[in-house]
């Protein structure tokens, strides 16, 4: 089975930095894409907003890079998590970033 996905878009919220209890440092910020997509021939307005999370030893120097309104092209795979209140969100958890 596959789970690849790539998107582009600007940072709208200040990437944070944060350490797991093990060490890993976790790089997160929220994406927006805006385009135009042909959708059954038709020209269809697409508007994504999706939290992003980094992880591993580039996130500290991601972290000193990004910030809001920079435009970046991600590739990683989706995950769905549950915030403290049990609601359902999907992730994408780039393993590839590189700014445009």
């Amino acid at each position: 089975m596959q789970n690849n996905y790539q998107l582009s878009g600007e940072i709208i919220k200040p990437p944070q930095l944060t350490h797991s209890p093990a060490g890993i440092s976790h790089l997160r910020f929220v994406l927006e894409h805006q385009s135009e997509q042909i959708e059954a021939g038709l020209p269809r307005r697409s508007y994504v907003r999706i939290t992003v999370v980094m992880s591993g030893e580039l996130a500290p120097q991601w972290a000193k890079e990004l910030n809001v309104g920079s435009a970046v092209q991600v590739t990683g795979f989706l995950n769905r998590i549950e915030d403290r209140n049990g609601i359902g969100k999907l992730v994408l958890h780039a393993q590839q970033l590189v700014k445009i």
